[in-house]
């Protein structure tokens, strides 16, 4: 069941939050048993004899919630269509199939064989906007079932539930009415689709007021279309992003593959890390795609696509957290590697992996809708503070990092990491600044009116990861010279050039002595000379 199943009755706010801990339950239940079922119910509903319950002077089950479109009608004037394929042509529609209401058989034996109507079960569909057209609510009393007194006022009919119909828009709250006859403990509802012709929230409950009814269960199962498809309303926009997202993963992967091919003989270990999480994330958006189509064409989730949708997103999620985080601590920049401090990385790297996989396999497989935002904090607790741990490890080792630059005068990498930080606090204030919108969107729309925007918030994540690793595919781009911003010793090409500078002037300073001796010898020699010449000189006189 998918849908913003927050526990809504449309009959009063009274009726939120009943039951949370078994809803909870339900949902831990369903996900430790998904692994054994075939396919995920979705915008097909399935009621597996389940039970109805109390609230107020009524007993109540929860059939469903989605958002639909108001119906867009293509019909071929050339053909006449079927039934079914009026409704699967542009129609909105909630279709009842084989829905069965099982009563007591101690309820049943107290009924007369001869009585046509011994009990009454109302599917109520209501739109959510319309929500105080039903019990109480409107009427200032705290009934949501017609009481005698009630009755004589004229407003309603006892033992049925209490709709105010506007006469402008009689369409919204619907009521379909199922009898019980004579003894039978079992009654089938009558096969029908009702189209939807306002776009809106809507809620679908069966409900009874009889007491004697207590312990009726519920089988079968509702349909639930769009115009366009089995995609509820809020999940409908994602399937174009996904799509969207998948060619863009993929005109990133070819322009890094093009640069790659052009200096394969310069990749460092760093930019093959890139690749992996470039191909991960074209694989995710593909099969998130994937499922989404199959989901609108089929109103059913198969488990496989879905499962490996989701271990893909864990997956990459992982790895492009590791990868910032030994980027940050200058793996292959300053250091060539991690040292002990690997086992660390992999064990936080484990870790969120198992987190993040259990959530993905919840929301996406389980019941996970239907429960309050305080059971889905409960859930998502533990992936929000990993996230915390690896943010501040990440800033961290790049502090350490740039001091280590600094330091070293490496002024080139230096400038780089400045600008792979600022570019990350960029994106640590958006997604706190992104947080608050999403606390405040759910805390100021708890019935899901907003839904038609609902989509924003999970397409925004995976657009900053997109735009993050970019940012990194630019600043560590392949090219001619690997070793401009790959690791080199303390003793790197300044030092070396210190040295070059260094022996050079020693050289200089070599010759300059030698060539000051050879002149020295010179006149000396020069000076020998001239006295062995006055010597003879001296010797001819004589």
């Amino acid at each position: 069941m998918v849908g913003n199943n927050r526990e809504f009755i449309c009959l009063s706010y009274d009726l939120i939050g009943n039951g949370c801990f078994q809803k909870l339950t339900f949902a831990v239940l369903i996900y430790s048993s998904c692994f054994f079922m075939t396919e995920v119910g979705a915008s097909i509903h399935e009621y597996q004899n389940q039970s109805f319950f109390r609230r107020s002077n009524s007993f109540f089950f929860h059939g469903g919630s989605e958002g639909l479109y108001a119906s867009k009608l293509h019909a071929d004037p050339n053909k006449t269509p079927s039934p079914e394929e009026n409704y699967l042509n542009g129609k909105s529609f909630i279709r009842f199939e084989s829905i069965t209401f099982r009563r007591t058989k101690e309820s049943a034996e107290k009924k007369n064989d001869m009585q046509q109507k011994t009990g009454l079960v109302e599917a109520i569909i209501v739109e959510v906007k319309d929500r105080e057209k039903i019990g109480g609510s409107y009427l200032h009393s705290a009934a949501i079932c017609c009481t005698p007194d009630l009755s004589k006022e004229g407003s309603c009919n006892v033992g049925e539930v209490i709709i105010h119909q506007d006469p402008n828009y009689p369409y919204s709250p619907q009521r379909i009415q199922t009898f019980f006859e004579g003894k039978n403990e079992e009654t089938t509802m009558v096969v029908q689709t009702i189209e939807i012709n306002r776009t809106g929230m809507y809620y679908l409950y069966f409900m009874f007021c009889d007491p004697e009814l207590t312990g009726t269960t519920i089988s079968g199962r509702t349909v639930w279309r769009n115009p366009g498809g089995y995609l509820p309303g809020k999940m409908a926009p994602l399937m174009t992003f996904f799509g969207l997202m998948s060619l863009a993963y993929l005109g990133l992967g070819l322009v890094w593959f093009l640069w790659s091919v052009q200096y394969w003989k310069d990749i460092i270990q760093l930019q093959y890390h890139i690749t992996v999480v470039i191909g991960l994330g074209m694989c995710e958006m593909a099969l998130w795609y994937f499922e989404y189509a199959n989901f609108n064409a089929t109103g059913s989730r198969p488990m496989g696509i879905t499962i490996w949708a989701v271990t893909f997103t864990a997956v990459k999620k992982t790895v492009s957290r590791l990868l910032l985080l030994v980027v940050s601590m200058g793996y292959g920049v300053v250091r060539p590697t991690l040292g002990r401090v690997i086992f660390k990385v992999l064990l936080l790297g484990l870790t969120y992996f198992v987190f993040s996989e259990a959530l993905g396999l919840v929301e996406n497989l389980g019941n996970i809708n239907d429960l309050t935002g305080k059971a889905r904090l409960f859930l998502v607790l533990p992936v929000s503070l990993l996230d915390a741990c690896f943010i501040i490890w990440i800033f961290s080792a790049l502090s350490q990092t740039l001091e280590k630059l600094q330091i070293r005068r490496s002024m080139a990498k230096f400038a780089l990491y400045r600008r792979f930080t600022n570019t990350l606090a960029i994106s640590v204030l958006l997604s706190i600044a992104w947080v608050g919108y999403e606390l405040y969107f759910n805390a100021a729309d708890p019935l899901s009116e907003l839904w038609q925007r609902a989509w924003i918030i999970p397409a925004f994540w995976n657009l900053l990861a997109f735009v993050l690793l970019v940012v990194i595919c630019s600043l560590w781009a392949p090219s001619n010279n690997p070793t401009r911003y790959a690791y080199s010793e303390e003793t790197g090409d300044e030092l070396e050039e210190e040295g070059i500078s260094l022996s050079s002037s020693s050289v200089a300073l070599a010759g300059e002595s030698a060539a000051k001796l050879e002149r020295k010898e010179r006149r000396a020699s020069n000076t020998d000379l001239f006295r062995l010449g006055e010597e003879l000189e001296e010797d001819k006189r004589e």
